[in-house]
Order: structure tokens, then sequence, then C-alpha cells
């Protein structure tokens, strides 16, 4: 079984009513997160999860409001009151991941006394305990490396694509998926390059073949969000939902 939360389905741009990029992704035994934006710790506890039990983080890229909370979650699990982690902490993340972690996160939140951290690239495909875990890399930022990831468990299959352009990679990635969650950050007639629009998710879900697609990372902005849930509907025939903080995706 899979169960994915979404913890916060808006940007960088600060909201009240959607938090920073954020996901965590239930097995039966283990609790990972998707991107760790700001405001991600407080938005597990009101999801009724606990940060204590985060197995590990799976990064798209390391702009800050799809990685701000991570430095807080290894200090939270280093610093709460009579509680002391001994398991690993795993965290992958695109190319170059490695270097940030030591030079933008070790700084901050120095290495625990009680448990390890472990850093990986993610760039092949992979077992993470039972889970198999899929990368490619997709076209965001000329700064930084950016991935996408596809989580296959028991013949089920959730595609989270992070913040990323209109690509031939992710529809290769995204085949046959139960359920695919986009970068959707503004409607069609907003379009900016690094971001997907509306129209093109759902170009993406039709050429895919998906199930579900869920529109996330989604920027306020004027427009009604029916415009863009009727934007990515013209496109597919996939059943496609507005992502929503705390929604919840089995």
């Amino acid at each position: 079984m899979m169960k994915l939360t979404i913890l916060g389905s808006g940007t960088g741009v600060p909201s009240l009513a959607r938090g920073s990029p954020g996901y965590l992704l239930s097995l039966r035994d283990r609790q990972y997160l998707v991107d760790c934006g700001s405001g991600t710790l407080r938005q597990l506890i009101r999801a009724g999860a606990d940060y204590k039990s985060i197995d590990g983080a799976f990064i798209t890229h390391t702009h800050p409001d799809h990685i701000g909370d991570l430095a807080p979650l290894i200090h939270a699990l280093k610093a709460t009151p009579d509680f002391r982690r001994e398991s690993p902490l795993r965290l992958f993340g695109p190319p170059g991941f490695e270097t940030y972690f030591k030079q933008c996160v070790t700084p901050t939140a120095s290495k625990p006394k009680h448990f390890a951290i472990e850093v990986v690239e993610a760039s092949e495909p992979m077992y993470v305990d039972d889970l198999s875990v899929t990368t490619c890399p997709v076209r965001h930022s000329q700064h930084m490396n950016s991935v996408a990831y596809r989580f296959e468990l028991a013949g089920r299959s959730i595609v989270l694509s992070g913040d990323c352009e209109n690509d031939p990679a992710i529809e290769s990635l995204a085949r046959n998926a139960d359920i695919l969650i986009l970068d959707c950050s503004f409607p069609d007639a907003l379009k900016v390059n690094g971001h997907l629009s509306a129209g093109e998710c759902g170009r993406i879900a039709a050429r895919a073949n998906v199930k579900t697609l869920i529109l996330s990372h989604l920027y306020p902005v004027p427009s009604e969000d029916d415009t863009r849930l009727a934007e990515a509907q013209a496109n597919c025939r996939a059943n496609v939902r507005l992502a929503e903080d705390f929604m919840i995706l089995e």
C-alpha cells in the first residue's frame, strides 16, 4: 500500500491557503518526504504524522521552497527532549545534491551524534526498502539540476515531476502511471519558462496515458483555480484534480 499526503500544494510565494511544496509518502512501515519546503514540519503535525518517524526524503531540486525545512528536520531529530534517534536518515536528490548538502545544510544542522545521515544522488533506478524508485532529469533552472521521481510498489505507481518545463522525459517516466502530480504553476495565459502551464499538464497526461492527474505547485494568480482545471481537462481524459493541502491519495 502506498499513500501520499499533500502537505504543501503551493510555491515559494507565501499563501494562507497553500503551503510550500512537500509530500508525505507512507508505506506499510516506512515514511518518506518528497520535497521539504518551509513549513513542512508543521504541516506534518497538522496531518497527524510524526516527524520523528520520517525515514528519509526525496528532493527534486534545491530551490528554497522545496528544501527549506530539511535543516530544521535534522535539528528537530537531534533536539527533541526524551527522544534519541538511532536509525539513519536517508536523503536522495539530483546530481550535485551531496555537494549542496555539505555546503549549505551541514553548517546549519551539524552532524548528529546518535544517527547517521546517508546522502544519495539519485540517477539510476533503485530500490529503497520495497519501493522501486526511478528518476529522470527535468528542465527547470540553468543553475541547478532537477529530477522527477516515479515510485512503484505492488504494481501501483505515483509520479511527481517537481518543477519542470514541458519535456518528453517526464512523459516517459509517467507512462501508464496511476497518479501523476505535475507542476502546474500557471494557467496557459501566464505561462513562464521553467514551469508547466495547465494545458501542458493535460497534454503530458494524455500522451503518458495516466489515470489520475493532480495539478500542484499552484501560484496565487488572479484567475480562478477552475481555469487551470478546465484547461488541463480539455487536453486529456485522465481524472484531473486540483491539489489541496492535506489531500490524501492512495
